[in-house]
């Protein structure tokens, strides 16, 4: 039993391992050797686990070997347009300029239904409501509306909006993150005295951006 279990973590451990490795990526927008890759990479991990006579070399070794050869072929893809065009598909136009194209449909096998619920994810109620439509090579899509159709932007409405900046985590759950104080230059003096008199442990989110908002959430007291 014990031997299971401590298999059990050591293969999953190192198949995270292997995924970082792989890079971010490989967890959102898989390529189909990305998705070959992680399919081997599940079916290597499970082997050893369920059967405590495989020894546990037998599946680091064509791990290793898979996870060399996908980081080899990401780096050559980056210099080689044709290895690059092999390896990844290319995105799919299923409306070209207002225009839907019924080849492209039917060599997707995407129906009018899924197209439409598509489309009202995006916001639109009509095929005539697209310019463009993108299967793109991670299987979502990508639904650019015609110009009466879209959004009106900052720019559109002329408007002198503020920068938008993001919040930095200072504080999370009565700690303090060292990191976010050295991207926004400051020390743990100026943390105490943004929360006084409040004391950490009493912090559930404390943060602030570059242009120094600060939003501070107090713990709820256990009744």
């Amino acid at each position: 039993m014990m031997i299971i279990l401590f298999r059990t973590f050591f293969m999953y451990a190192l198949i995270i391992f292997s995924l970082k490795m792989m890079g971010k990526r490989q967890l959102g927008q898989m390529q189909i050797s990305e998705f070959v890759t992680a399919m081997i990479l599940s079916e290597l991990a499970s082997l050893p686990i369920s059967d405590k006579n495989i020894p546990l070399i037998y599946c680091i070794i064509p791990l290793t070997v898979i996870i060399s050869l996908e980081i080899i072929m990401s780096f050559i893809s980056l210099k080689s347009t044709r290895v690059q065009s092999f390896l990844e598909s290319r995105p799919s136009v299923i409306i070209d300029k207002g225009v839907l194209n019924q080849k492209v449909l039917s060599d997707t096998r995407i129906t009018i239904s899924e197209l439409m619920v598509e489309l009202r994810i995006a916001g639109l109620n009509s095929i005539s409501e697209a310019e463009y439509v993108f299967l793109e090579p991670n299987g979502k899509f990508s639904v650019i509306p015609k110009t009466p159709y879209r959004q009106a932007t900052v720019s559109d409405l002329r408007l002198n909006a503020d920068e938008n900046l993001p919040d930095i985590t200072v504080i999370s759950d009565g700690k303090i993150l060292k990191s976010a104080l050295s991207y926004l230059s400051k020390d743990e003096k100026w943390v105490y005295h943004s929360i006084h008199p409040h004391e950490t442990s009493d912090i559930l989110l404390f943060s602030c951006n570059v242009a120094d908002k600060k939003t501070i959430i107090l713990k709820e007291k256990k009744k």
